[in-house]
């Protein structure tokens, strides 16, 4: 047998720590988790609501064609877009949490970030809606459509933004047209004091439909359609009054016809001309207007067709 001191020794002969050897013979090798846990595992992912959730909120599908006549003369190209936005409570609540104005307005009604023009009840007025008709976002989902390559390419800028920053924007927007026209105005009105200042023969144009003149530097003003006049935006499910009133106005003349049937059945009309009708037919009169009818027919047919020379002269 070796001695005790030979367990505390290398090959060497060296001595080695008492704890050395404890810390041996106590070192375990860690057990594997399946070997603890033979059963399969089942893990549950939460994601975060809210802002941050990783729901998609917006789908959008964009095609374009070109011609070669239009790429020759430099047309833009024909383009057609659809998006689908699915906007969430959290993207409401918040736009009424971040404005004092809108606290005010949510006691009495649900207000929050207007929606851009192509939104708006009148698309074709370049003036802002008046206040009671100013739309706003609300929770579910919307259809936006657009026939502007300009509002395609604004519209997927605007997929990087909230409804916070997307109405910024839009404000942003709204001064930069407003002082454009404020300039437009003010430019026109010293254009007109200048023409009937120093009008004189050759040096300007006046152009047909415009109130001032030309002078080879001065155009008129170009009313384009905006990108936002050719998009359109509407809230899903849309309301189906728009829709079934023209219906509703066609059918009137016989919903009309059918209350006023309705009425003489329930006073007891119909039931009265009913029996009128019975009694008259048990009387030879139906069969005397029945023959005379029939011996009048049967005349004009042996008459045959009127003169040629008689109907001329009529």
């Amino acid at each position: 047998m070796d001695p005790p001191d030979a367990e505390n020794k290398d090959s060497s002969g060296k001595e080695l720590p008492h704890n050395t050897s404890t810390q041996s013979t106590t070192r375990k090798e860690p057990q594997n988790r399946s070997s603890m846990w033979p059963l399969p595992s089942i893990s549950v992912t939460r994601h975060p609501s809210g802002k941050f959730s990783p729901q998609t909120d917006e789908r959008c599908f964009s095609y374009c064609s070109q011609t070669t006549r239009g790429r020759t003369e430099g047309r833009e190209p024909t383009c057609r877009s659809i998006c689908f936005r699915r906007v969430f409570a959290h993207e409401v609540k918040t736009a009424i949490a971040h404005d004092d104005a809108l606290k005010e307005k949510a006691a009495l009604k649900d207000h929050g970030f207007p929606l851009p023009p192509e939104g708006q009840p009148n698309t074709d007025s370049l003036s802002s809606p008046k206040s009671d008709d100013i739309r706003y976002w609300e929770e579910g989902w919307y259809l936006w459509t657009s026939r502007s390559r300009w509002a395609t390419q604004e519209r997927l800028d605007l997929m990087m933004w909230d409804l916070d920053h997307q109405d910024h924007w839009q404000r942003h927007k709204d001064e930069v047209q407003k002082q454009w026209d404020d300039y437009w105005a003010e430019h026109q009105r010293q254009s007109g004091e200048q023409f009937h200042d120093t009008r004189t023969a050759g040096e300007n144009i006046q152009l047909e439909g415009t109130p001032y003149p030309v002078d080879g530097q001065m155009f008129p003003k170009q009313e384009a359609r905006h990108p936002w006049q050719e998009s359109t935006l509407v809230k899903l499910p849309p309301p189906l009054t728009p829709l079934l009133e023209p219906v509703h106005n066609l059918l009137a003349p016989s919903f009309k016809v059918l209350a006023t049937l309705q009425r003489s059945f329930e006073s007891g009309a119909q039931a009265e001309l009913a029996v009128r009708i019975w009694e008259k037919a048990k009387t030879p009169d139906p069969f005397i207007l029945a023959s005379t009818v029939c011996r009048k027919m049967w005349e004009k047919w042996k008459e045959g067709p009127p003169d040629s020379d008689t109907t001329s002269d009529l």
